[in-house]
């Protein structure tokens, strides 16, 4: 068996390492950036800051705070034209994974022909994006990590995903001060999102030895400081922590895989408008419950991971630890189930079947320890809308 990796060239980690963004993009030899980002960073003045730091490096600058929230295509689309009508050669992300994942976007259409649509998939780009730096200021998505990209497409109501090595960031930025303003439910949507990636890339069919090492290492940093972050957004141990967690899991799943989560994750976002992060928490107990038979001695060194019993136990009693850990973690964390985010009942169990056909359809579920049929995806649903 072999594998192939694909992770930055170049990372940048510490705190304030955001000042070195100048010297990156004179490195990757720009003349003039692209920052995209969203409303929030405008308002605080993040934006700003980081057009001064590429000002001062002898750059011209654009700015494009057009992601208002979750990514579709014409976000992608009108920063695509601004990226052309500025004659940009470089783009810088600051955000969460909905920015990163636009400006990667953005990066390929400013290279390859064609539309958003054409270039979801795996290895459907033909040449390497623009250059990228990403900056990211949320602990979750990892996408600063991975060859991965997910876009909403707002006419068929459908959460595309593209792998490519086009999507790799060529520097990536990790400065813990940036994550600092997250406000609580941030931090703990995007925390059970990042400890998602870490779980399902270790029990992924795809896992490898290479992955296996970062993914625990990712249940371990999120472990430890998940509930910190949470309840004091200023503990800076907590948040670099967090960082690295999510940035280890992002190069674990982007090199291995997700699993059935992801899978049914973006239906029920797209469906009804939750973020990302947060369908992955709201879905990771009930799934992880559905798939450890799959792989129970990979559940159990989860377990084991997250310290969840302090004795010698058998792989059984940890799974079942595990379970009711994340059901447990969810609580404390106030983590919404479909009920509590609003979402109504009738309208839920009538798109629960659009949702588990897509699900099934997705390729992230034949990497799952079980592979699930129609029928057990919806029951899967059913036990998730009010599993809190």
């Amino acid at each position: 068996m072999h594998y192939q990796l694909e992770i930055p060239p170049r990372v940048i980690i510490g705190a304030d390492a955001r000042r070195s963004l100048g010297q990156e993009a004179m490195n990757l030899d720009w003349s003039r950036a692209l920052v995209v980002s969203d409303p929030f960073h405008e308002k605080a003045g993040r934006m700003s800051e980081i057009a001064e730091l590429l000002s001062k490096a002898g750059l011209e600058v654009s700015v494009y705070p057009g992601v208002t929230g979750e990514p579709y295509t014409e976000m992608v689309t009108c920063g695509l034209k601004q990226f052309k009508a500025d004659k940009c050669d470089g783009i810088v992300a600051l955000g969460g994974g909905s920015v990163i994942d636009t400006a990667k976007t953005i990066s390929v259409l400013a290279v390859n022909d064609g539309t958003v649509q054409q270039f979801m998939g795996t290895d459907t780009v033909p040449k390497p994006g623009a250059g990228l730096i990403a900056l990211p200021t949320t602990s979750g998505t990892g996408s600063e990590a991975t060859r991965v990209v997910v876009i909403g497409d707002s006419h068929s109501n459908l959460k595309m995903s593209g792998r490519s090595k086009a999507y790799v960031p060529d520097v990536a930025i990790l400065d813990y001060k940036l994550t600092m303003s997250m406000p609580k439910s941030m931090t703990a949507a995007s925390g059970i999102d990042a400890l998602t990636h870490a779980i399902e890339a270790y029990v992924s069919k795809q896992a490898n030895d290479f992955t296996d090492v970062l993914a625990l290492s990712a249940v371990r940093l999120i472990r430890n400081s998940i509930k910190r972050a949470w309840h004091d957004g200023s503990d800076e141990d907590a948040r670099q922590d967090m960082l690295m967690g999510s940035f280890q899991a992002g190069i674990a799943f982007s090199n291995s895989s997700v699993g059935l989560v992801h899978s049914m994750s973006e239906p029920l976002g797209a469906c009804f408008h939750v973020p990302h992060g947060l369908s992955n928490a709201m879905l990771l107990p009930v799934v992880t419950k559905f798939s450890i038979t799959g792989a129970p001695s990979r559940y159990a060194e989860i377990a084991r991971c997250m310290e969840l019993a302090n004795s010698s136990m058998s792989d059984e009693e940890y799974c079942k630890k595990l379970i009711d850990g994340l059901l447990q973690l969810n609580r404390e964390l106030e983590i919404s189930s479909p009920k509590s985010f609003g979402i109504e009942n009738v309208c839920y169990e009538e798109h629960v079947e659009k949702m588990a056909k897509d699900a099934a359809a997705a390729g992230s579920t034949s990497n799952n320890p079980v592979i699930p049929t129609l029928d057990q995806i919806k029951e899967i649903y059913f036990e998730t809308y009010d599993a809190l």
